[in-house]
């Protein structure tokens, strides 16, 4: 069901909520944004209810099929209006409002499984009144009813109504390729290899979302940063922004991998402990795609979305020509070695993009060397020689960089 929803989300509200954010930031007329968004998101419930219900005719329950729509709808609304109110700088309202939103969920997801044993329908019904809880909230903490208008005519622009579809509609592909490229080392380890090998092959992508929760932490005030950054600024303040992000990142990405058979011991079972051999590799993939988000930024910032689709389609072309033939040398590490190549390639695309449209000047050699230091240490890692030597780099790296922002900030006073 979450699966599903993820990939008709983009689709049916075409990704009218990216656009809600960017251009309720810089545009006027918020009450205006807030009626497009909240407009396309209803015509597209049209199509998707009627697309549900002839696939009903083909499931014996229609139940499942009526859950699937109410919780499309209360998370498609939950999602336009988080969007919304970080357009309108109420970023921590908006904190609030989604960390009790994950409360909710989780309280009554206890409750209904747990606690009344109404399975997987316990876990739909405290998905749709977590998100409920949500939406309410928003009305009663930020009062986004104000910014409602029943005067379509005026409330819908037509030039702002296009200029908001150019900038989202080549985000659907772009979210579709991005849901195929995380997905198909999957399918391919299922058709090609045992259940066992796609269990540990989940098993060791938990400990590279510790690095992904990292990212995610930094890109909620990241984006909201650079949007209202001025366009004759915006290149240098990424830049100098990147130095920092991209020592943080890297910091993270190397102790991630020195710790990940440690790591391992404590986060997996006996029978699923030998995963822990795949995550240096998939942490080095997370690390790239990461710099693929804050490279993708810079796109979405100055409306240049269709660069976003453009680089994420290569490494999806990359992923398919890697993966198949890989998954049969190496199994599950050929997996975690062509989702890391497809990643590198979008990174490099992007980087070029980058540099011929916002002259975006980047120090390639300090890149190239972390490449090879992440390489190097996964290898070590993995062959379990020279431990102390893989200790000494993470130590000393860390170091440098600590005191790298301490002199920084001396400069500053």
């Amino acid at each position: 069901m979450s699966t599903t929803t993820q990939l008709a989300f983009p689709i049916f509200t075409l990704a009218i909520s990216d656009a809600v954010m960017r251009f309720g930031i810089s545009h006027k007329d918020k009450d205006k944004i807030l009626s497009i968004g909240f407009s396309i998101t209803i015509i597209g419930l049209i199509p998707l209810v009627l697309m549900s219900c002839f696939a009903g005719i083909f499931i014996e329950n229609f139940r499942v099929i009526l859950y699937f729509i109410i919780i499309y709808f209360v998370q498609a609304m939950n999602s336009l209006f988080s969007a919304f109110t970080k357009a309108i700088d109420k970023t921590k309202a908006m904190a609030t409002i989604t960390t009790l939103t994950s409360l909710a969920i989780l309280i009554l997801n206890v409750c209904f499984v747990a606690g009344f044993k109404w399975g997987v329908e316990g876990y739909w019904i405290s998905t749709i009144l977590g998100n409920l809880t949500g939406i309410i909230m928003y009305f009663l903490i930020c009062k986004i009813h104000r910014y409602f208008t029943l005067d379509l005519r005026n409330g819908i622009s037509k030039n702002l109504l296009l200029e908001m579809l150019a900038y989202s509609i080549p985000l659907i592909p772009n979210a579709l390729f991005w849901w195929i490229n995380s997905s198909l080392d999957r399918w391919t380890l299922t058709f090609f290899t045992s259940v066992s090998v796609v269990g540990l092959y989940s098993c060791a992508n938990k400990i590279p979302t510790i690095l992904s929760t990292v990212n995610s932490i930094f890109n909620q005030a990241w984006n909201l940063s650079l949007f209202q950054n001025e366009d004759s600024e915006r290149s240098n303040f990424f830049c100098n922004v990147y130095k920092y992000y991209s020592d943080i990142m890297f910091c993270c990405t190397i102790g991630i991998i020195w710790l990940s058979k440690v790591i391992g011991t404590y986060m997996f079972s006996n029978e699923f402990f030998s995963a822990w051999i795949f995550v240096p590799v998939l942490t080095i993939g997370v690390y790239y795609n990461s710099l693929n988000g804050f490279f993708g930024s810079l796109f979405t910032a100055s409306k240049k979305t269709k660069y976003i689709f453009t680089t994420t389609l290569t490494g999806s072309i990359v992923n398919l020509i890697f993966n198949i033939p890989l998954v049969l040398i190496g199994g599950a590490m050929g997996a975690a070695v062509a989702t890391l190549i497809s990643y590198l390639a979008v990174c490099v695309v992007r980087v070029a993009k980058m540099k011929k449209i916002f002259n975006i000047k980047l120090d390639l050699r300090i890149e190239l060397l972390r490449f090879i230091l992440l390489l190097v240490e996964s290898y070590l890692i993995l062959t379990e020689k020279l431990y102390w030597v893989v200790t000494l780099f993470v130590v000393i790296y860390c170091i440098l960089f600590l005191s790298k922002i301490l002199k920084n900030k001396k400069s500053r006073r």
